[in-house]
């Protein structure tokens, strides 16, 4: 109901505390609660009151155990830690549970080392608490908000795919097939598209049954679980009413096809080397190649005949050495010596 609906009641006394514990989920009363943080007056009847309060989610302790996590650390000397809620059973130390969904819709044991609540070690935590478990051989890369810890017994799946019955609060035109928000359920906040509707549009106020897909990742979602649809100042509420684990994952291509450099028709090419380094796709219809004229060849210029060597020039002859004065003397009197010689001996 709308505030101005609703009866304003102040409390006063533990009398007040309990008429507006006995209406308030019946959204009849509005209480109002006159505190002080710093003196503490009046903390008693707050607390009285929201022990009054009745439980909204019947958690069942003997069912097979569900944690919900809702956000992730990473502690020095401890390792990875996720914080979340227990929504079903129980857990203790050192239990092999299953971690998923990842990207590929897949579950991963794993072990949890150690359990803290409120920032005190416990052994075992229940359906309703909120807890941190510290886990083993796991990075916290591989873990992000709206995965869930499980029982092996359970064989959990990842879903796709679902249906859900949504009221649009507001919109400011219409909403059709095809349409994208981002979908919040639990701890899970992802984008989804709609497949399918019961209706052709959807404006302010319309009820349908929508079948949405995830865009990235698959989620761990179950019958029965509330929902929000949003994109800007778009609202839309509702329930999931079925799921589709069969829902095969959508074809994001090969990561060979995403490198190969796409084809432009429209590029221009300046030069004939430039097109013949482009390597066109396989199944486009190749341009033929033109077909270039031939040049005649230039006759060869004929070869120039050698010039002879110049004629060799005889050597001169060398002139005899014209003897000096005092050699000519000496020569002079050996032979008078001599001469002397032959005229004594004869």
């Amino acid at each position: 109901k709308q505030w101005y609906q609703r009866r304003v009641a102040i409390t006063a006394g533990q009398d007040d505390v309990v008429v507006s514990a006995t209406n308030f989920t019946s959204e009849r009363i509005c209480p109002i609660f006159q505190i002080s943080n710093v003196t503490g007056q009046n903390m008693e009847l707050l607390k009285a009151f929201l022990n009054l309060l009745s439980v909204r989610n019947n958690y069942v302790v003997g069912d097979i155990a569900e944690f919900q996590i809702d956000d992730t650390y990473s502690v020095p000397g401890v390792g990875t830690v996720i914080s979340g809620t227990c929504m079903r059973g129980l857990i203790k130390t050192n239990d092999a549970l299953l971690m998923g969904p990842d990207s590929l819709g897949n579950f991963k044991p794993i072990i949890v080392k150690s359990i803290h609540r409120k920032r005190l070690p416990v052994k075992e935590v229940r359906a309703g608490q909120s807890s941190s478990f510290a886990l083993k051989k796991i990075k916290r890369g591989e873990i992000r908000k709206g995965m869930v810890l499980v029982s092996p017994n359970s064989e959990p799946q990842g879903v796709w795919e679902f249906e859900s019955e949504i009221r649009v609060l507001h919109h400011p035109t219409t909403i059709s097939v095809k349409y994208q928000a981002m979908v919040h359920t639990g701890s899970i906040r992802q984008t989804a598209s709609i497949v399918t509707m019961s209706v052709q549009h959807m404006r302010t106020g319309d009820k349908a049954i929508c079948r949405f897909r995830f865009i990235k990742n698959p989620e761990y979602i179950k019958e029965g679980a509330r929902m929000v649809f949003r994109e800007g100042r778009t609202k839309a509420v509702g329930n999931i009413i079925k799921v589709y684990p069969d829902a095969p994952a959508p074809y994001r291509g090969n990561k060979r096809d995403k490198m190969k450099p796409k084809y432009n028709a429209r590029r221009r090419i300046k030069s004939l080397n430039d097109r013949d380094r482009i390597d066109p796709e396989p199944n486009l219809v190749t341009r033929p190649e033109p077909i270039l004229a031939t040049v005649p060849s230039i006759p060869s210029i004929p070869s120039i005949p050698s010039v002879p060597l110049m004629p060799t020039i005889p050597s001169v002859p060398t002139i005899p050495t014209i003897p000096s004065a005092d050699a000519t003397a000496a020569v002079s009197a050996t032979n008078i010596n001599s001469t002397t010689t032959d005229d004594s001996g004869t």
